[in-house]
């Protein structure tokens, strides 16, 4: 049935994109864009449309790429994942970063000079970790947690031109976070990255420092957390949605902690997803 197919190839398309998190980077830049003193009333759905659809863009060529460089890595650790499974050829993959990653500059260039710079260089910083920095264990690490976090300083830079403190708090508590969960995905990886060549810091160091280092660059990000309440309004809510936060967080750093392996790895990432996307509705908060 050609509708029935085409619904599924829509579906093999989204997970490559990993839409998922598209949808998070998108809701950090409308917090960036709220987080701007005295611009946030003036602020509608409307002219926010290309700023996120600029971080959208580029969060779906950037993870298809990912997966198109990530092909072996992916048959020990996903082998589910479009590509490995052949529901989407490397051919088709690519054409589709390549399409998204340009509609991505086209559309930064609509909103001001600054994001333009800044997509521009998110791709080819993304594409390079996805095609080489990867293998440098802790500093890809960084990378991917810098640009992951970037979409909250890139929704303020839209509105305002410039970054304030707030958004840039945000930015700091979201990339420890980041860098958290990145190494944690690191020790679940681990076998899979071995095998095709790519030693991280799990490979390097070992697992059980590794879940330590990323317990302490979660909890970190929790107690910065607890500072952001000075920068809203609705102290109660954001208290309230940050300690779900903190609390999934902590969760996933004694998870991490105690004898760490691939299972709790794991369990601690997908914990951290949910509990990131609590976190941003916070920083939405007036």
């Amino acid at each position: 049935m050609p509708g029935v197919t085409s619904i599924s190839k829509l579906l093999d398309y989204a997970k490559l994109a990993r839409i998922e998190h598209g949808v998070m980077a998108s809701l950090a830049v409308v917090a960036g864009a709220l987080s701007v003193q005295g611009l946030s009333q003036r602020i509608s759905a409307v002219s926010l449309l290309p700023t996120v659809a600029s971080v959208l863009l580029t969060e779906m060529s950037l993870f298809a790429s990912n997966d198109v460089f990530n092909v072996e890595e992916d048959r020990i650790n996903n082998p589910l994942r479009p590509i490995v499974s052949g529901r989407i050829s490397i051919r088709e993959a690519e054409l589709f970063a390549a399409a998204t990653g340009g509609l991505a500059i086209l559309v930064a260039i609509t909103v001001n000079v600054q994001c333009f710079l800044i997509i521009l260089a998110a791709l080819i910083m993304g594409n390079l970790y996805n095609y080489l920095l990867k293998k440098y264990a802790f500093f890809g690490n960084i990378i991917v947690s810098g640009l992951t976090s970037l979409t909250f300083p890139y929704g303020a830079i839209s509105v305002a031109g410039s970054l304030t403190e707030k958004p840039l708090l945000f930015f700091i508590i979201a990339f420890l976070a980041n860098l958290g969960r990145e190494i944690a995905k690191g020790i679940r990886d681990l076998e899979g990255d071995m095998r095709a060549g790519v030693c991280t810091l799990p490979c390097e160091i070992g697992v059980e420092c590794s879940g330590v280092i990323a317990g302490i660059f979660m909890l970190m990000a929790v107690l910065l957390s607890f500072y952001g309440v000075n920068y809203v309004s609705a102290k109660t809510v954001y208290a309230a949605l940050i300690s779900f936060t903190d609390a999934l967080f902590i969760y996933a750093v004694f998870t991490l902690i105690s004898r760490p392996s691939l299972k709790k790895a794991e369990v601690a990432r997908k914990l951290t997803l949910p509990a990131m996307l609590v976190a941003i509705i916070a920083f939405t908060l007036p």
